[in-house]
């Protein structure tokens, strides 16, 4: 099947408003054409329209995301140009669409001749420039004045590699050198003690150790909660939405003598907790519930709440999030994640920790959420974080994507019952 349109079928349910998923045999060249595809999909229909006569009819999607791969292709693939017009229309055929032919081959032309003018006019609208939805570029604005563009542009750029090395079975140096011995460049992360990142992102079946259960594949960003809970041995610890279970993973290796429940509510992610505790060798209590509707009778000294969240932390990870994510959502989310820290406040034995976070750099889902919650909750008090990247906020730490470092990302912990 051709490249473009394998990644022409994988597009079409997301601009119907489905998330991306890809199949186990989906090529890589396909992968890259659609990830490209959505991280520039503003200024890509910009183009794309600027040199239609008039719209397609909406059955014809398939033919219009195929415009989009095409000019996608031309701007940033590196083969010849002429290779990528002659690919995109062929697909016509294998797609029963003959009739496109002449259709596609022109726009694709029209686009090779008129490019450098059609670059420089998208560059005046703020959304082609910077390839995100005008409501979300102006939330940036509104609450980063300062940042919006570092972060629009974090967005836009391909995620890297990040490990997270057990140290239960093997050191970070001893780890690092079997990378290097494969020709597999790395480096470690200054306030990550077990964190590795690769130059390059690589298989996990080429990465040594995997399956034993050396390493784990975990964000920068998300690294930090764990240490942060700073669990001593005997604590309950309560992990809520914890699937796939990295932090879960984590809190284990730093301290394996605490009483942890992870807790999740759907039946395929309580599976990867699993899956992921046998792969490292560690062993604590998995939950299948919906938290909201739980009803133990044990007080937890912390609880780990990282909230289903609006994401837009992880947009360059998951670039579909721009198409599908709407100013709605985010009062949806907002609703469940009050609920969600509500509820755990019950759980929390007094003098114990709340480690809220979020891959979400919107403040209705971080700071404004728990200004909220602490002016309802007497007992309840912000204590600091001290993490060097970042912005340090009255309540929590935000933390921007980065090119080349960690993703979007929110922490607070809120403490019950006084001050440190």
């Amino acid at each position: 099947m051709s490249e473009y349109k394998e990644a022409t079928l994988h597009l079409i349910p997301v601009i119907r408003g489905n998330m991306m998923e890809f199949p186990g045999e989906t090529s890589p060249i396909c992968k890259q054409i659609c990830f490209g595809v959505l991280r520039h999909y503003y200024e890509l229909v910009f183009y794309r329209d600027s040199l239609l006569a008039k719209n397609l009819p909406s059955k014809h999607l398939d033919i219009n995301l195929l415009l989009l791969c095409g000019i996608y292709s031309i701007c940033h693939l590196k083969r010849p140009a002429h290779a990528s017009v002659n690919a995109v229309v062929e697909t016509t055929v294998s797609m029963n669409k003959s009739w496109a032919k002449g259709l596609v081959n022109a726009v694709m032309r029209s686009f090779q001749r008129q490019r450098s003018r059609l670059e420089k006019a998208a560059k005046c609208s703020p959304g082609t420039r910077f390839n995100h939805p005008d409501w979300f570029i102006k939330y940036l604005k509104d609450f980063w004045p300062n940042n919006a563009e570092e972060i629009m542009n974090g967005n836009n750029q391909m995620a890297p590699m990040t490990l997270r090395v057990n140290r239960q079975k093997i050191t970070v140096s001893q780890y690092m050198k079997k990378l290097k011995d494969l020709g597999i460049e790395c480096m470690g992360v200054a306030d990550l003690p077990q964190a590795v990142r690769l130059s390059s992102p690589a298989s996990v079946k080429s990465l040594p150790g995997f399956h034993d259960g050396w390493i784990s594949i975990q964000d920068e960003a998300s690294q930090l909660v764990a240490p942060l809970v700073n669990a001593k041995p005997g604590y309950k610890v309560l992990d809520v939405c914890a699937a796939p279970g990295g932090k879960t993973c984590h809190l284990l290796e730093l301290q394996p003598n605490i009483d942890l429940t992870a807790m999740d509510k759907d039946s395929y992610r309580v599976e990867q907790i699993h899956s992921n505790l046998r792969r490292l060798g560690l062993g604590c209590k998995v939950m299948k519930s919906n938290f909201l509707t739980y009803a133990g009778s044990s007080k937890f000294d912390r609880i780990i709440l990282d909230a289903p969240c609006s994401a837009t932390g992880v947009i360059r990870r998951h670039p579909d999030i721009k198409l599908l994510r709407t100013k709605r959502d985010i009062e949806k989310l907002s609703a469940v994640q009050i609920d969600l820290l509500r509820h755990a406040w019950r759980y929390l034995a007094r003098g114990g920790e709340v480690i809220y976070s979020t891959c979400s750099v919107l403040p209705h889902e971080n700071e404004y959420l728990l200004r909220r919650f602490i002016n309802e909750e007497k007992e309840a008090f912000s204590l600091p974080i001290d993490i060097a990247r970042g912005l340090r906020l009255k309540i929590g730490h935000q933390l921007f994507p980065q090119i080349n470092g960690h993703d979007g990302f929110y922490i607070a912990r809120i403490r019950k019952g006084g001050e440190e």
